[in-house]
């Protein structure tokens, strides 16, 4: 290489170096970010108290024994989130935390949780919720109407956020069971019980479901199973290989 052309380089080298930095700090996405409320003021200094960022990230700062928590608030319930706070999950501990430092540090996670988005990922183009719509209302315009005792399952899984964690495709990234297929594996009465009771010892939680939200999820499950190849195709985007998108902010963290 010659004299010139490694002058040229490091030329260039410098220009991004400056372009970089001038986009950095030209930012605005921090200065739009809304101050943390009080009760989330409160969560946070919970947060750093019982020192969660020593396993959990959040804006990519942490540890890596647990998941990262900057948008958690996406896929676990307010029941499941409750649990955890209280008796703790896996590797975490039980802190036996109380009523109102349980709703502080909720509330630290959904404010977070709005601010953008934690890692760099795949997710789907289209929320998971709205796909599990588009295919209700796909269905039935084609004369498949929800009875009422699907409709409540309905009610129960977008409530509950089920499709998070359980995707039509096999691709959740906790690779929960595929809920077209849930029924026709486990029978009714292995669902029913894991409604009721949860699955210690996994992510799957107690809902502490009414009889009626049970037998309505589980016709709901019998619906998905009949329409599954339909479930498949409206779901493609949630594969790795589909029309997905990585999403991440420039520069997400204050």
């Amino acid at each position: 290489m010659s004299d010139s052309q490694r002058k040229a380089l490091v030329a260039m080298l410098l220009a991004a170096f400056f372009v970089q930095t001038w986009l950095v700090y030209a930012d605005q996405t921090g200065h739009a970010t809304p101050p943390l409320s009080a009760l989330a003021s409160r969560g946070q200094e919970l947060w750093h108290d019982h020192n969660c960022q020593s396993c959990h990230q959040v804006f990519g700062f942490g540890g890596f024994l647990g998941p990262d928590l900057t948008n958690a608030t996406h896929s676990l319930t307010d029941a499941r989130l409750d649990l955890i706070l209280t008796e703790g999950s896996g590797l975490m501990p039980a802190f036996h935390l109380g009523q109102n430092d349980r709703a502080a540090l909720a509330q630290f996670l959904v404010e977070v949780d709005r601010t953008g988005v934690g890692q760099p990922r795949m997710q789907p183009a289209v929320p998971t919720a709205e796909l599990l719509d588009h295919l209700v209302k796909t269905v039935a315009e084609r004369g498949g109407t929800l009875t009422d005792v699907e409709a409540t399952g309905l009610s129960v899984m977008r409530k509950e956020k089920c499709v998070a964690c359980h995707l039509p495709n096999l691709s959740s990234p906790l690779r929960a069971p595929d809920l077209t297929l849930a029924l026709e594996k486990n029978g009714r009465d292995k669902v029913l019980r894991v409604l009721a009771e949860g699955v210690p010892g996994t992510s799957m939680p107690r809902f502490g479901f009414s009889a009626a939200h049970r037998d309505g999820v589980v016709a709901m499950l019998g619906w998905l199973g009949k329409h599954k190849e339909q479930a498949a195709r409206v779901f493609e985007v949630t594969k790795p290989d589909g029309a997905s998108i990585w999403s991440i902010p420039w520069f997400e963290y204050e």
